[in-house]
């Protein structure tokens, strides 16, 4: 009988499909799949190192012989010698004498395949027309000069460098470095102490460029929208650990981040099972029925509270008018009708300060806080006030359309003005 392989953790006999770690050869570590499915971890093997499927139900010569049946023909036929066909079939159970001595003789000593058998390749399909490719934007490929250039620290990707290297002037101070028999031994270790020096920059270039490309920080746009697939929670905590982030592996870190989003699903769910649990709720059929009531419970709260808001409005009527237009803004809404949005109220400039100015000693009080409101320097104001005052005398009476036509400024300033002198009767509106 064949021997039955076993799971190196819960040693139970493994039928296929079953995992085989090969990160772990030579030594054959065989896990089931339910171990597998639960992450389990031993010895030296982890969880995340690679691994093949072993599985031979396919075919190798013929298709009703799978790959595991000539597998154990050929033990059966090393074991009981060939020719003990009847023994041989019987621990093979499935192929009977005739079969396992036709297949063997055939395949394997009277015209056996070399080296092995070949399998049919997929089927290629051409296409009619040429497939026109674009260059690729991972890492990006930005024009020179541009914002995204520099941010990239003038990376190449045609290159794989940079243009402008770590202590990039570090070059000329070799530029006139010499070696002669006559150099004093003091100049002589002098230069070979730059040369150190210049070593030493070269592995920090080396270490610079090894840790944006493991840690894929030359396209950072894509960096970010990996990071977006994270709640905020998760984002702030990778923003403030990723200056540890020289301290680990990348793949360390991805399984780290990983391992914080987990945590913070786990977190979530255990909120929701609190939840369902003080609702009384102790099966999870339940959260079905449970959860689109709730919803409902909810939306019909907010309908029932709607008249004990109007009774407690409807003594106030500013506060009943800004009720009501609330509602009608919630039901457009409900509706996908447009919303009117409110003009801002205009707010008026304070009062100049005119104290000091030009002409301030030749206004009255009044005059002084009309140029105040308005915001009009005296010497204007006075030059404004002669002007209207000649003319009204000029013609008798002066309307307001004719001294807007002479005073060119504001026309609200203008009716200002204007009442103001009539109020003082320098000027009058009739004859």
């Amino acid at each position: 009988m064949e021997e039955s392989l076993q799971c190196a953790v819960c040693w139970t006999d493994l039928t296929e499909p079953y995992i085989e770690c090969i990160k772990c050869r030579p030594k054959q570590v065989f896990i089931c799949l339910h171990c597998f499915a639960r992450g389990m971890q031993f010895d030296g093997h982890e969880s995340n190192h690679s691994y093949v499927i072993v599985k031979k139900d396919f075919p190798l010569f013929e298709n009703n012989w799978t790959a595991k049946e000539d597998d154990m023909l050929l033990k059966a036929v090393a074991e009981c010698g060939h020719g003990n066909w009847k023994d041989i079939s019987q621990q093979i159970q499935t192929k009977t004498s005739w079969e396992c001595e036709r297949h063997y003789n055939k395949y394997y000593i009277n015209d056996p395949p070399h080296p092995l058998p070949e399998f049919p390749e997929p089927d290629v399909h051409m296409h009619p027309n040429p497939i026109t490719f674009k260059l690729s934007e991972d890492p990006p490929r930005p024009p020179e000069n541009s914002l995204l250039f520099s941010d990239m620290a003038g990376y190449m990707a045609a290159r794989g460098d940079f243009i402008v290297e770590h202590d990039n002037y570090f070059e000329m101070e070799l530029n006139n470095i010499t070696q002669d028999d006559d150099d004093e031994e003091l100049d002589t270790r002098l230069k070979f102490a730059v040369l150190d020096s210049y070593y030493g920059c070269l592995k920090e270039r080396q270490r610079r460029k090894r840790i944006i490309r493991d840690y894929g920080l030359i396209n950072i746009n894509k960096l970010f929208a990996i990071n977006r697939r994270f709640d905020k929670t998760i984002r702030g905590y990778i923003e403030n650990l990723r200056v540890f982030t020289r301290l680990l592996e990348p793949v360390e870190w991805d399984l780290f981040v990983e391992s914080l989003h987990f945590e913070q699903e786990l977190k979530n769910d255990i909120q929701k099972l609190q939840s369902y649990r003080r609702n009384g709720l102790t099966r999870l059929r339940h959260i079905k029925t449970f959860v689109p009531l709730k919803v409902r419970r909810e939306a019909s709260k907010g309908q029932r509270h709607l008249l004990s808001d109007l009774l407690s409005h409807i003594e106030d009527d500013a506060a009943c008018s800004t009720w009501l237009q609330r509602q009608v803004v919630i039901e457009k809404a409900a509706k996908g009708l447009p919303i009117p949005l409110p003009s801002a109220p205009r707010r008026s400039a304070p009062p100049l300060d005119i104290t000091g100015l030009p002409g301030y000693d030749k206004l009255n009080t009044r005059e002084r806080n009309l140029c105040a409101l308005v915001r009009l320097i005296p010497e204007a104001f006075i030059e404004f006030r002669d002007l209207l005052v000649n003319e009204c005398k000029r013609l008798g009476c002066l309307k307001l359309a004719q001294a807007r036509i002479l005073v060119k400024i504001d026309v609200n300033k203008t009716r200002k003005i204007y009442d103001f002198l009539v109020n003082e009767g320098m000027i009058n509106k009739d004859h």
